[in-house]
């Protein structure tokens, strides 16, 4: 049967792999994120010079993103506790604390900070005149009012408040602790949580952090870069195993030996020379083919690369 330390180990990876499904799901297609920027886009085609129409889509959007983000956020902190339901049993030491629920409508802020900037870039150009395309974007480019940017800024918060809600659940009855680095190890890991991998610190020491990308040199929490896939496991002390973590960090260096794929691998990839549009496939470029004009082989291109 495992240890305690080895399964405090394993509940912290089972929350990576939560959070992952979760971002999975706030990411596709049909996800309310996604719906509610067709649903905006579409109403604003053909209408961006009027401001009424305008204010009213960019509102319903701010509408929808509030309460998505909300539920999404509400997931994430039950990751938390459950992670911290599964570690305090580990120990024999109860039930998790109660979580601050405020933290909800702080990251929701956060996040319609973010999309409010859209939105006053799209009202400003809207009034301007300066074009539909720059709002919503045509087949060589995209417009300001997309899901990106949001969507980053939401998984920065999943991981966050999944971290924050294990470390309140847990902190008073786990008190004398020591806190260890859980990535997922893979061969999408970075570099950053890859040093990581196994690093332990005190309850209030930061964990030191080397390669890239990376939010700072030292930081008490994940995540620690954008797309961060890294936890924390709480072990007490007598517990901590050399033989644990040396088996994590070998783990994360043999990872580390091993080439990164390729973004381009199984798949095609065009990009636009002059008028021509070329193709990348079994490691080499290949002409494509010609158009009568940039704008229509940049447009081909985006078709192509979706």
């Amino acid at each position: 049967m495992p240890d305690p330390h080895e399964r405090s180990i394993a509940s912290a990876l089972k929350s990576v792999q939560r959070l992952k499904r979760l971002a999975d799901k706030m990411r596709g297609k049909n996800s309310a994120i996604h719906r509610a920027y067709r649903t905006v886009l579409r109403a604003l085609k053909g209408n961006t010079d009027n401001a009424a129409i305008v204010t009213d889509a960019l509102a319903t959007l701010e509408a929808s993103i509030r309460a998505a983000s909300a539920g999404y956020y509400d997931m994430a902190l039950k990751v938390g506790l459950v992670q911290a339901q599964r570690d305090l049993k580990i120990y024999g030491l109860g039930q998790p604390d109660n979580i601050d629920p405020s933290s909800i409508p702080l990251a929701v802020g956060s996040t319609i900070g973010l999309l409010e900037s859209q939105m006053d870039q799209a009202t400003t150009i809207s009034r301007l005149g300066l074009g539909e395309e720059l709002i919503i974007g045509d087949a060589s480019r995209r417009g300001i009012i997309q899901p990106a940017p949001i969507l980053a800024e939401m998984a920065f918060w999943l991981t966050s408040l999944s971290v924050l809600s294990y470390e309140q659940g847990t902190k008073r009855k786990m008190p004398e602790v020591v806190r260890q680095a859980v990535a997922q190890i893979d061969q999408h890991t970075t570099q950053t949580c890859l040093n990581v991998h196994g690093q332990i610190v005190g309850e209030d020491e930061d964990f030191h952090l080397t390669g890239t990308p990376k939010y700072a040199d030292d930081m008490h929490a994940p995540p620690f870069h954008r797309g961060c896939r890294t936890a924390v496991a709480k072990i007490l002390p007598k517990y901590v195993k050399p033989d644990v973590t040396k088996a994590m960090r070998d783990d994360a260096i043999e990872q580390g030996k091993k080439p990164k794929p390729s973004t381009m691998v199984g798949r095609a990839h065009y990009r636009v020379i002059g008028k021509s549009v070329q193709k990348f496939w079994a490691g080499r470029w290949h002409t494509y083919k010609r158009f009568d004009t940039n704008l229509a082989a940049r447009s081909a291109a985006a078709r192509l690369n979706k």
